[in-house]
Order: C-alpha cells, then structure tokens, then sequence
C-alpha cells in the first residue's frame, strides 16, 4: 500500500510541474493545417519584447519563410506563405504582446516564427495560416479598427513584412 502512495505521490509531483510550465500559461489556442502543420497563438509580452529585439539586432529565431500573401476575412487573418521542407513536421508560432497601438493609426504587432524540425528536405511548401482573432486578441473593439503588422523574425528592419488592414 506504501509502494502505491509513493507512486501516486510521485505522479501527482511530476502533474503539478507539467502544469506550471511557463510556456503553456501564454498558449491562447491553436490549429493544424494540413497533416503536417501546427499553428500556435501565444500571448506573451516577454516572449514578444525577446523575439522582437533580437529581430531588430539581426538575431533570427526558427526557420525562414516567405510571405505570399495576406487577407482578412471576419475574424480571420490568412497568411499565404511558403518554405522549404516536406519530411518532418512544421509548426507556427504567432505571438503578441497584447499592446494596442491606438495613436493614429491604430495597429498591433504580431511576430511569426516557423519551426522546422531540422528537416532539410527541398520541396517547395505553400500553406496557408489562418490566425483566428477572437482566440489570440478576444473580442475587443481595437480587433476591427486596428491595422495588423506582421512581422518575421527574419526581418531586421523597422518596417512588417506585411500589414493587413482595419475593417472600419
């Protein structure tokens, strides 16, 4: 009986760290598309502030990728992007800082970072993000009269690699 509370212990110690897990708490929800990739939203100033200025310093993060193309649509941002890969599974993170610029004009900075798993296959991949507002920013009145800058970690500039724009 002993042995049992000394395993039952022991599993209840290894639950409660699992679920401190700093990286979790800022995991707000996320998607697959296709088979093969994972979307991530995460809202984290810290993680953000650290991504963000290692972008500006010429420090990139992940794996580079090309945006194609952007959309709104409702609720929605649609990203078109491409990558190389094809062997293993990729995942996306989308992060904000949960700051909303509202000076003229009003926007939000949201950075992208793509994890390839090391995989060093050569085709060519096009898929499409979808990054689901009411889950990443809530429903806000900022959601649909912000404009959206989006950033790459593997852009150094001061300028997005995009900007998607208010609805209002």
């Amino acid at each position: 009986m002993i042995k049992y509370l000394r395993l039952l212990y022991i599993y209840l110690i290894i639950f409660v760290i699992a679920s401190c897990n700093s990286e979790d708490i800022d995991q707000v929800g996320f998607s697959n598309i296709g088979d093969t990739t994972l979307v991530v939203l995460k809202l984290n100033k810290e993680i953000f502030d650290t991504i963000d200025n290692n972008r500006k310093n010429n420090i990139s993060e992940g794996d580079p990728f090309t945006i194609i193309e952007s959309k709104r649509e409702r609720d929605k941002l649609q990203i078109t992007l491409t990558y190389g890969g094809g062997c293993k599974e990729h995942a996306f993170e989308i992060i904000w800082d949960g700051i909303v610029y509202t000076n003229d004009p009003c926007k939000m900075n949201l950075i992208i970072i793509h994890r390839g798993n090391n995989d060093n296959c050569e085709a060519l991949i096009t898929d499409t993000i979808n990054i689901n507002l009411n889950e990443l920013i809530g429903n806000i009145a900022y959601k649909d009269n912000c404009a959206y800058h989006i950033y790459s970690t593997y852009n150094f500039s001061e300028n997005p690699d995009i900007i998607i724009d208010a609805i209002n």
